[in-house]
């Protein structure tokens, strides 16, 4: 799904103080999600990053662990030269192979661990979120570590405007600007392509992922280690 909102330079430069102000520990996320990945794979390891514009996660992986490459995938062009910026930072750029497009366009692999962190919930639930976590799975080694987090309120569903107002109320709280949580919100209902926890499962099972484990919850916010 071609992401607009992340071409414009205003939006990615908002984006960089985003994630903790509405994801719930953000900041100790990408560290459980690392050592999650390291209990599989050890300290050298080829890493397929599905989404990694915004560079965020990248970032602490290439902190952490000296020895792991990464193939960092991401259709915004704009999110992808803020990553670049981001791990040029920390003198780690050589160690990232950057791919501008979907999960269809990264190399085969086989790479022996993947991550997909707050970048599932922009794929449509019409056959193309199980598809890319089938494309997602035929890159990884067999045993392979796979860690996805997303956000999931099923806009359907009885309890969607309490998990909205929630939500909202987080961000308030945390000082993001009134303004743009409020247009984020509204992106929530008309143009994310969230689902259930349950549905989320389900699809990791459906295509092939054995060993389905919550690793973390911060208010509608899901994150689950599975093994390819």
């Amino acid at each position: 799904m071609k992401q607009v909102h992340f071409e414009n330079p205003d939006v990615v430069r908002r984006y960089a103080q985003g994630p903790t102000a509405f994801v719930p520990a953000y900041e100790q996320m990408p560290r459980m999600t690392a050592q999650l990945i390291k209990e599989g794979i050890g300290e050298v390891g080829e890493l397929l990053v599905l989404g990694a514009g915004g560079g965020f996660e990248l970032e602490v992986f290439a902190s952490l662990q000296s020895q792991w490459r990464y193939t960092g995938v991401d259709p915004a062009a704009e999110m992808l030269n803020a990553a670049k910026a981001r791990l040029a930072a920390i003198d780690a750029s050589e160690r990232v192979n950057w791919h501008h497009g979907y999960i269809t366009d990264a190399p085969e692999g086989p790479f022996d661990a993947a991550s997909c962190l707050l970048t599932l919930h922009f794929v449509a639930d019409d056959g193309s979120k199980l598809q890319t976590l089938l494309e997602l799975k035929k890159r990884l080694k067999p045993g392979a570590p796979f860690v996805l987090v997303d956000c999931c309120i099923d806009i359907s569903s009885p309890s969607a405007e309490l998990m909205l107002a929630r939500y909202r109320d987080f961000a308030l709280g945390s000082g993001a600007d009134p303004e743009q949580v409020s247009t984020t919100c509204d992106r929530l209902v008309n143009v994310l392509k969230m689902v259930s926890p349950a549905r989320n499962e389900a699809l990791l099972k459906s295509a092939g992922f054995t060993d389905v484990e919550l690793f973390y919850a911060g208010l509608s916010w899901r994150g689950w280690r599975a093994t390819a």
